[in-house]
């Protein structure tokens, strides 16, 4: 996102939300994003290494999901979802999606942003909803309850035309989503996180059960797998061109506090980065950003990683809810 110095007029939101108001943002913006501390949309401004948090822009949310690098996402509030746009302009303004008729615990997104899949870990469904920015429309709400297992991952492709489910437990693996089905596409015990390839033609799933990473060639079925020697506790996966445009796979190690950038074509390690904090995710965020820890506390700062031009780890500070007693400068910094 660009620079620049930004006003939001807030509408067409109830009575027990923001009202009407400006907001005044200035600098350049990183992402808009969900804080679940305090319930709200903000910006992150600045880049990571110097980022912080934007003032809210809408409040009082039960669940929200900003499309990564857009301006645009998915708001539950009230018991209702709603299509919230115009983050980046001077008007915000939402829309109801008819459908969907329960709230989710994760939204996943397509990487162009056109569709997303929200979901339930406890109630065990998924749904998708298609056709952002402009009218989206939801499709058949799918119940896996029937398989035995939980979804334990989600994700979708570049275009959102291919949609997977992981699922944990007796009936353990990797499911493709069409047409209000799914069918098998390979069985682990535990895949807690998958990743498409860039052009979308390889899936790479994260069997948490065998610590290894299975690469699922689509067209053929074709299965390869990767040892990942040195993490005992793999959490997630995300599949990148480096700068080097090689194709490459970041791991993230929960407890072991490390990400590691695995080269595909020769399975060798490029390089571990030691973390400070334990990982649980590798989202996508901003312009080759990503969210490796959201806040889950309003005292925890946000845990960002960026990818160019070396992958490094860095945090926005957690939001002053109230002035403090001394104004001190702060500003985030660099894991060491």
């Amino acid at each position: 996102m660009r620079a620049g110095f930004l006003c939001f007029v807030v509408i067409g939101l109830s009575a027990n939300r923001l009202p009407a108001q400006q907001t005044t943002l200035s600098g350049p913006l990183e992402a808009f994003t969900f804080d679940q501390p305090t319930r709200s949309i903000r910006a992150v401004i600045g880049v990571p290494g110097t980022a912080t948090f934007g003032p809210a822009l809408v409040d009082n949310l039960d669940i929200a999901s900003v499309a990564p690098g857009q301006t645009y996402g998915i708001v539950f509030e009230s018991g209702k979802c709603l299509l919230i746009s115009g983050l980046g302009a001077k008007t915000i303004s939402t829309a109801a999606i008819q459908g969907v008729t329960r709230y989710p615990d994760g939204i996943a997104w397509s990487t162009d942003a056109s569709l997303a899949v929200v979901y339930s870990r406890a109630g065990n469904w998924f749904q998708t909803i298609a056709g952002f920015p402009g009218a989206p429309v939801a499709g058949t709400l799918v119940d896996l309850s029937s398989l035995g297992g939980s979804i334990s991952a989600v994700s979708a492709d570049v275009s959102g035309k291919q949609v997977v489910i992981g699922l944990s437990g007796d009936k353990g693996g990797v499911y493709e989503a069409s047409g209000g089905w799914v069918s098998l596409l390979a069985a682990m015990a535990s895949p807690v996180s998958l990743s498409f390839s860039s052009d979308g033609q390889t899936l790479y799933a994260l069997d948490a059960a065998t610590l290894q990473i299975t690469a699922i060639t689509l067209g053929s079925h074709a299965i390869q797998t990767l040892p990942l020697a040195g993490i005992q506790n793999p959490v997630a996966i995300r599949s990148l061109q480096d700068s080097q445009n090689r194709s490459v796979l970041y791991v993230a190690g929960g407890t072991d506090r490390i990400l590691r950038v695995l080269d595909v074509a020769s399975q060798q390690t490029i390089a571990d980065l030691a973390l400070n904090f334990e990982p649980t995710r590798i989202d996508p965020l901003g312009n080759n950003s990503f969210v490796l820890a959201p806040r889950f506390e309003a005292v925890k700062p946000l845990w960002v990683l960026s990818s160019t031009p070396q992958p490094a780890a860095y945090f926005v500070p957690a939001i002053q809810t109230r002035p403090p007693a001394h104004r001190i400068a702060s500003m985030a910094g660099r894991t060491r």
